[in-house]
């Protein structure tokens, strides 16, 4: 079974801003969000854990799994929105920027293809390697959008925002 956390909350998450690759720590709503995932995956003994660089990921690893063991991969990250980081959402059409073939994609710094091929990468790799095994992985909303499609295929609308899981959420998939 593979069991994904998103990062808990942040004040970028809180004022409603892209975060992208920037690094934003987590806030005291987080840190609850992170206890929350502890207590959500407790008494699961792990094959392997993944966890995304940036720090948001990497509190909330702290917190909710706790080991030394961890496994940081880039492929995890949040996706790089460039100029569009620490624009508030309302401000941007940001549905669009989760629409693939969608015009504003070529306004970030990263489009959801480039996204989607690291992050399918990451799975197969895992698939390949842990097939059967319990996973934890630490990461972002993006990329659990991506994960979700991979596991249940595209969301009805085409939009990967269909997918968006709140802060904190524990989520679990399984290869076939």
């Amino acid at each position: 079974m593979i069991y994904v956390i998103r990062h808990g909350q942040t004040d970028w998450n809180k004022e409603g801003r892209i975060q992208g690759q920037v690094n934003v720590p987590l806030n005291d709503e987080g840190v609850r969000q992170a206890w929350e995932a502890h207590d959500a995956i407790a008494g699961v003994k792990f094959d392997a854990v993944f966890c995304s660089p940036l720090e948001r990921t990497r509190q909330t690893c702290k917190i909710a799994y706790g080991g030394d063991d961890v496994i940081y991969d880039d492929r995890l990250m949040e996706r790089d929105f460039g100029e569009n980081d620490g624009v508030k959402r309302a401000e941007v059409d940001f549905a669009a920027f989760w629409t693939p073939g969608s015009a504003e994609n070529s306004a970030c710094g990263e489009s959801i293809d480039e996204m989607t091929a690291r992050v399918v990468s990451f799975l197969d790799e895992i698939n390949s390697k842990y097939k059967g095994k319990d996973i934890l992985i630490v990461t972002h909303g993006g990329v659990i959008m991506i994960m979700k499609a991979y596991f249940c295929g595209m969301p009805k609308d085409n939009n990967f925002l269909e997918y968006l899981v709140t802060n904190g959420a524990v989520t679990k998939f399984d290869f076939k």
